[in-house]
């Protein structure tokens, strides 16, 4: 029983393979993780990017409405500056 062979195995066997599995599988973990994170940053930095365009779309339509709108305005302020005199 005092053989260091056996005290020797029984760490390795008991502590040290353990240990190396549960580090390995951590680390199988974890690069899982950040490439799902990568992705997940991906995905919103696309979406980031498709609300700004839609925002610029939709600010340029109502600048576009703006401008009828004051064009047709001018027109009818034209047209009743015209019939008040």
């Amino acid at each position: 029983m005092n053989d260091p062979r056996f005290l020797l195995d029984a760490i390795m066997q008991y502590l040290i393979v353990p240990a190396v599995v549960w580090l390995w599988m951590l680390h199988k973990t974890q690069g899982l993780q950040s490439t799902d994170i990568a992705v997940l940053r991906a995905e919103a930095n696309a979406r980031d990017v498709s609300r700004k365009e839609e925002r610029e779309a939709t600010a340029a339509q109502l600048d576009q409405i703006l401008q009828m709108l004051q064009t047709i305005n001018g027109r009818i302020d034209g047209m009743m500056s015209k019939g008040d005199k």
